[in-house]
């Protein structure tokens, strides 16, 4: 006696109706593209979210030490001559202060440019170019002399300034210092006034001659913001003070902006890595009422986070896709065809109750 011998045909799991099973009908077919329309929504949400790239963010706490930042800044002065703006920095540590106290920085580059009305570059009023080598000694910015005639002129012709570049600092609270010279404030005066402060130069430039009476509202000291950032860019990288003003203003004052720097590192979606910092910002605005002795000024005073942000990009991928496909379109059409079942059963019903109804009327008319 021979036993039966196996078929692949066995392993079969999609088992074929009998052919008088296999009836067509109208709900089915409306259930049939119910479904196919159902399947191709899920399929292209889906298809969209697996796609498309999701930054996932987490934050610890920041145990680095040592780190340096570098600064990036580029501001437009519409109303102030390059020759009546400085620029320094300070810091809470003082390693690196000098007696002048107009560097506290390790390193860095500043472009000064005069620009008219519209913001156009006329020329380049100063330069301070990067040191080289080690950092042995502090990085001192370039401050030439200005005589009160040449800042007048250059009030005079309506000339603004163009003040860019980078400062290397440490990673510690400090701040970077757009001043007034302190010789613009007497321009208000006369001849024969400005001859006696430019004899004593020395005293003015230690912020005394008080028997002159400078008038630091004469100076305006609105400003555009171009750029303003810690670190290397990234995409998505929160620096709010770009492409801020403060401009049309009825007088002038000291602006102080404090920032929060957050060190932050990001990851493309091929892993690499990025380590920069953003920053968040609050603004505080004192209004000269006129007469006063302290000239205006723009301060950005920095301040390290504890916490640190890590940033990274990632994508499902296509085998998730793929995964989710499956899950849907099988989803989709085990749904309709239930539907199409539960249909074409109360349909059956009702034909039903419909045969019975007529024979019964059928029989009470014999």
């Amino acid at each position: 006696m021979h036993g039966k011998r196996w078929k692949l045909s066995q392993l079969a799991a999609f088992s074929h109706a009998q052919d008088h099973l296999k009836v067509q009908t109208v709900g089915g077919g409306i259930v049939t593209l119910l479904g196919v329309c159902l399947a191709l929504i899920l399929f292209v949400s889906e298809a969209r979210q697996c796609l498309s790239v999701r930054r996932v963010q987490e934050m610890s706490v920041d145990v680095a030490r040592g780190e340096d930042l570098r600064v990036t800044f580029n501001l437009t002065f519409p109303a102030l001559p390059c020759e009546a703006l400085l620029l320094d920095a300070g810091d809470v540590s003082g390693k690196w202060q000098t007696e002048s106290k107009l560097a506290v920085a390790r390193n860095g580059e500043v472009h000064k440019h005069s620009v008219d009305l519209y913001g156009n570059w006329l020329k380049l009023a100063e330069y301070t170019p990067p040191m080289g080598g080690e950092w042995d000694n502090p990085f001192v910015l370039r401050v030439d002399q200005q005589e009160l005639t040449d800042i007048a002129e250059a009030i005079k012709r309506h000339e603004g300034c163009n003040i860019y570049g980078w400062l290397q600092v440490a990673r510690v609270a400090g701040n970077i210092h757009f001043a007034v010279r302190p010789e613009a404030l007497f321009l208000s005066k006369n001849a024969e006034e400005i001859k006696e402060a430019l004899r004593q130069r020395q005293v003015l430039v230690h912020g005394l001659g008080a028997e002159l009476h400078p008038d630091a509202s004469k100076l305006n000291m609105s400003h555009i913001v171009h750029t303003l950032r810690f670190g290397p860019p990234f995409p998505g990288q929160a620096n709010p003070l770009e492409g801020s003003s403060e401009i049309d203003r009825k007088s002038t004052g000291i602006d102080k902006y404090f920032l929060k720097v957050v060190p932050t590192d990001y990851y493309t979606l091929w892993g690499r890595k990025t380590h920069t910092y953003q920053y968040s910002v609050t603004s505080y605005y004192q209004q000269f009422k006129g007469g006063e002795e302290m000239p205006p000024a723009v301060y950005l005073l920095y301040d390290a986070s504890p916490i640190r942000v890590e940033l990274r990009d990632t994508r499902p991928g296509v085998l998730r896709l793929l995964v989710r496909i499956c899950a849907v379109v099988g989803g989709a059409f085990a749904v309709t065809g239930l539907l199409d079942k539960i249909i074409e059963g109360l349909l059956r019903d009702v034909r039903k109750a419909l045969r019975s109804s007529g024979a019964a009327s059928h029989t009470h008319a014999h």
